[in-house]
């Protein structure tokens, strides 16, 4: 399963050119978002970010057919915009929490409103409720975002989508799939400011990311339970 899903992204001409689109869509994004931070704090940075849903729209579409388990469908199509549009609001609902925990914590900790004396003790269970939640979230968005795109948003939002998250072959797929992950936005990141190893590694974020659809779709698929 692992192997398969590393491979997939290069496994034949149409998966290869479904990469390269996928790539494609990530850098005139990060192009649009990049400009736009540098007209901040004018209002003309508005313009921009409008235009870069465009693209991470087109990413996502891409996506959403490998989690599908349709393989990449034509870019320029209402399919391609919906499977996008269903990853995006799915992700929005299981994500979001995960978000305000962080930022929140963060708030309570930067503003100082937590006394000296007790400063460590919250700190430290800001820190892991922020993880918990963290996990819990990322752990379950995967399966809810494979049904979703399969079946439509309601049926990704309702309880019967995380049935599999309790199989053995889903969480080793979302280990997987998590580091693949990890590791591509660590290294986009972390060569941010260099314009060559940022290109390499938005490269290797498109592969990782297609591979790790791969990887998910292919875990949903083939639940074993404990």
């Amino acid at each position: 399963m692992f192997l398969d899903a590393l491979r997939y992204p290069f496994a034949d001409r149409t998966r290869l050119d479904g990469t390269a689109k996928s790539l494609a869509s990530l850098l005139l994004c990060g192009t649009l978002v990049r400009f736009a931070a540098r007209l901040w704090p004018d209002w003309s940075l508005v313009a921009p970010l409008l235009l870069a849903v465009v693209p991470l729209l087109a990413w996502l579409g891409l996506l959403g057919g490998v989690l599908a388990g349709d393989g990449f469908l034509p870019l320029a199509t209402t399919v391609t915009a919906r499977l996008g549009g269903r990853l995006l609001g799915v992700a929005a609902v299981y994500l979001l929490p995960a978000g305000l925990t962080v930022a929140a914590a963060g708030y309570v900790v930067a503003s100082g409103s937590v006394p000296d004396a007790l400063s460590g003790v919250t700190l430290a269970t800001l820190a892991t409720l922020a993880l918990l939640v963290t996990v819990v979230c990322g752990y379950l968005f995967p399966a809810a975002a494979v049904v979703s795109v399969r079946d439509g948003l309601p049926a990704g939002l309702r309880r019967d989508a995380l049935s599999g998250t309790a199989s053995s072959t889903y969480f080793l797929a979302w280990v997987g799939a998590t580091v693949l992950v990890v590791v591509a936005w660590s290294l986009l990141a972390a060569t941010a400011a260099r314009s060559i190893a940022a290109l390499l590694a938005l490269g290797w974020c498109a592969y990782a990311h297609v591979a790790a659809a791969a990887l998910l779709a292919e875990g949903v698929d083939r639940t074993a339970y404990w």
